[in-house]
């Protein structure tokens, strides 16, 4: 297929060498007087195998929109001066990092080169004359690490705190995300911070006195493992905590203009809390360190938590306050959406932009306008404005998707445990006729399946399958606190049992082959594909993609195999409850495994260490099984968001091809 041509009039499905052909919006900043709109959008490269970033600015007033990147490169970490007068971002080329500043209308101010890793989460300070940033930062050389004259200097990894690997960012035991300083008078970047933890998200208040920032340590059993928000004075250069003795979680920190308040997402309860726990919109009075709860009512997760394939980075677990005065803005997750909402300070929350939509990034200014990328299943996103009732659309990034044909979700409801419905979907296979059975593959997952665009399952749609998603019982966000934590402690028995519901509901559709079903999913997906064939024959092939298969080895393992083995079980550790972890594991019915399976994995992925896939094929293999496993090189958990181009389509062809091998296309 010659990608470069998109001009034919010949109208047919998606398939996987499409990737090349998309564009997708990433970050959106409103300049503080709403005139201004800078955005950035990424772009696979086929020739680097790898993908391009360029910034825009548009003029809201007269139309005319300018790009501000040229060359090979990415640019990142849009931040506005708070006078709007000048836009900083991050710009990395082959033979650069850079912090650009442009004026309003984007004609250059001066660029400043950083050496080592690239600044991110820029913030200007009131005066504007310095931005803050956070950055990776080597760690001091400990004493006695040195060599002796003549001998062999070691290689060797000094590991003494947790979380000494993480997931896209590899082996962190040697560094940690400082908070740093760049002075735009002299360009001299000097670090804040010299300490044991990640640090990030930095927030200039309004005085310019104060600087707040999110630490997290690398233990996760403890409440800073969480991620709380820290205070440093400039002045004296005392650090300390927003909330004495908080043992929940805080960040994302927003001043009031006087400084006196700070709005922020976060949770009380104490770690571990394996993410199933619901952040918050709350706000903190620095005076009294009485804390109150804005969306307790909601009953719903902050940020973004839908599940697709289009964007690298997810969730966005934000809040942001354009002028400390007004609504404070946050994104909310529900019922398979993600929604934009404001907040007024005494938790009148009100719903800004909604529908069978994924709003994935956003942006306010003081008069309340609003920009923001928004994705349904028919588009992976534009970028849209609303001010005063009026929504404008500013982008048409994909408009060769209008030449090729897809198949929109069908939304449904089945019955599951004690009757409780269930939220789901299907998608039909292109040119499909009553009175046919077609082959069907169901996708599992323990995220949230929603309304956003999605490759993968389009592809499935156009090479002939029925494709199935449902969001049972313990699915990350979107139905609630209590429904997330009855996943917690019972992850395969709640997934599995009301699964298989749904997959009985299923077949009862007259169009669905019941002999020629198909399972797949990633991460916890992938565990749950792993259970599922360990306990029922019904699939004729599966596809686990980055998955678990012993819950006991996860647990000293992945970068979060600890919190998540200790909530996933109940409270318990291998060394005091081994068959707890064994109960829960795939490993452990391995032997009742006669489906055909693909496992799919990365060498490099953290979360769900290649370990996991490795045990599982060979368990397989030694039994004489079909299986099969296929390792993606140099790439980390996020394969299928943000891997390289090559290897996100040829990791679809394997999954296609496996099913095609085993399941057929034809309806029957």
């Amino acid at each position: 297929m010659d990608v470069s041509d998109t001009q034919t009039e010949y109208v047919r499905g998606l398939v996987p060498e499409d990737l090349l052909l998309f564009s997708w919006l990433q970050e959106v900043a409103l300049s503080p007087s709403g005139a201004a709109l800078a955005y950035t959008v990424r772009r696979p490269d086929a020739e680097r195998n790898g993908y391009q970033t360029d910034a825009y600015l548009r003029d809201l007033q007269t139309g005319e929109e300018i790009k501000l990147t040229s060359g090979t490169g990415a640019a990142s970490s849009l931040a506005w001066s708070r006078d709007g007068d000048r836009l900083a971002f991050t710009w990395q080329s082959d033979d650069q990092t850079a912090v650009r500043v442009v004026t309003a209308g984007g004609a250059p101010v001066a660029d400043y080169p950083v050496s080592g890793a690239a600044p991110s989460e820029l913030d200007w300070s009131p005066d504007g004359r310095k931005l803050a940033c956070s950055r990776w930062t080597p760690l001091r050389e400990a004493e006695g690490r040195s060599t002796y004259p003549g001998v062999p200097a070691p290689t060797l990894r000094v590991v003494t705190r947790l979380r000494y690997k993480q997931d896209g960012a590899g082996w962190v035991n040697d560094r940690y995300r400082q908070i740093w300083i760049l002075d735009l008078a002299t360009g001299e970047l000097h670090a804040l911070t010299d300490g044991e933890c990640d640090y990030g998200g930095p927030r200039w208040s309004w005085s310019g006195t104060r600087l707040a920032f999110v630490a997290v340590a690398r233990e996760q059993n403890t409440p800073l493992g969480q991620g709380q928000i820290l205070i440093h004075d400039l002045q004296t250069g005392r650090t300390v905590p927003m909330i004495a003795g908080w043992q929940g979680a805080s960040g994302s920190p927003q001043w009031r203009h006087d400084d006196q308040v700070i709005a922020f997402t976060g949770h009380s309860p104490a770690p571990p809390v394996n993410r199933s726990q619901f952040h918050h919109v709350w706000v903190c009075d620095l005076a009294t360190g009485h804390t109150r709860d804005l969306s307790a009512e909601l009953d719903q997760e902050v940020g973004n938590y839908a599940v697709a394939d289009q964007r690298a980075g997810l969730v966005n677990v934000t809040v942001k306050w354009p002028d400390g005065r007004g609504r404070i803005y946050f994104l909310l997750t529900e019922q398979g959406a993600t929604h934009l909402y404001s907040a007024s300070e005494d938790g009148e929350c009100r719903l800004e932009v909604w529908g069978h939509c994924i709003v994935f990034e956003y942006s306010a200014c003081a008069d309340g306008a609003m920009a923001y990328g928004m994705s349904n299943p028919g588009s992976p996103g534009e970028l849209y404005t609303l001010r005063d009732g009026v929504t404008e659309q500013h982008t048409d990034l994909n408009p060769w998707l209008s030449l090729r044909k897809l198949s929109p979700p069908r939304e449904y409801w089945y019955t599951g445990i004690d009757g409780t419905p269930v939220h789901a979907w299907e998608i039909r296979p292109l040119g499909f006729q009553e009175g046919r059975r077609y082959p069907t593959i169901l996708q599992v997952h323990c995220s949230m399946f929603c309304w956003d665009f999605n490759l993968e399952f389009q592809c499935m749609a156009a090479a002939g399958y029925v494709v199935a998603y449902f969001n049972q019982r313990g699915t990350t966000a979107g139905y609630g606190q209590a429904w997330t934590k009855a996943g917690s402690g019972a992850r395969s028995a709640w997934g599995y049992n009301e699964i298989m519901l749904g997959a009985d509901d299923l077949v009862q559709r007259d169009y669905v082959e019941e002999s020629r079903l198909g399972v797949t999913g990633g991460s916890c997906g992938g565990y749950l594909t792993n259970w599922i064939v360990g306990h029922t024959d019904r699939f004729a092939a599966a596809v686990t993609q980055r998955s678990i298969s012993n819950e006991i080895s996860d647990f000293g393992t992945a970068d979060i195999g600890p919190e998540s083995g200790e909530v996933t079980t109940g409270g318990q550790r291998p060394w005091t409850d081994i068959n707890a972890y064994w109960r829960m594991s795939p490993l452990s019915a391995a032997e009742n495994i006669h489906t055909p399976l693909l496992i799919l994995h990365a060498d490099e992925d953290y979360r769900c260490p290649l370990g996991q896939a490795e045990e599982l094929f060979t368990a397989l293999r030694w039994m004489g099984r079909e299986v099969e496993l296929v390792v993606f090189q140099g790439e980390s958990h996020g394969l299928t968001r943000g891997g390289r181009p090559g290897n996100r389509i040829e990791h679809l062809r394997r999954s296609l091809g496996w099913f095609h091998k085993y399941l057929g296309t034809r309806p029957a």
